[in-house]
């Protein structure tokens, strides 16, 4: 029986350590953001083909399929966060401008501090909402 929708099994604790250290993480309270040009650098989608095994091991097959064929900078930052919030954790994600070229970054945060930030701070209660539709 699966676990929830993505695993058939939890990955172990094992496979989390392996998976952070792919990413230059030490363990979940690391507070080092990176973004997809240190995830090349790091090769770190060479680091994971060599343990994609263990992971298809943890996926459902169909899931497995999506998310672990075709490996690139961006899908790994899925599998991760995908295993991440089996322990509660996620991966914040931030834009940053850097010499004109749009970099995201990425950290770890756990779930419970996870918090919404709008766009607009604060409405003036006493200002009418006006909809309309055209």
């Amino acid at each position: 029986m699966a676990k929830n929708q993505l695993f058939r099994k939890i990955p172990s604790d094992e496979l989390l350590k392996k998976l952070l250290n792919a990413f230059g993480l030490f363990d979940l309270d690391d507070k080092h953001s990176f973004t997809r040009e240190h995830l090349k650098m790091q090769k770190t989608v060479y680091k994971i083909i060599l343990f994609k095994n263990e992971l298809e091991n943890c996926y459902l097959p169909c899931k497995s399929r999506t998310y672990l064929n075709d490996l690139n900078e961006k899908n790994v930052v899925t599998v991760l966060r995908q295993i991440l919030r089996t322990r509660n954790y996620t991966i914040m994600s931030s834009e940053k401008y850097i010499q004109g070229n749009k970099f995201i970054t990425y950290k770890l945060d756990k779930l419970d501090t996870k918090e919404y930030n709008p766009v607009i701070k604060k409405l003036d209660p006493r200002l009418p909402i006006v909809v309309l539709f055209t």
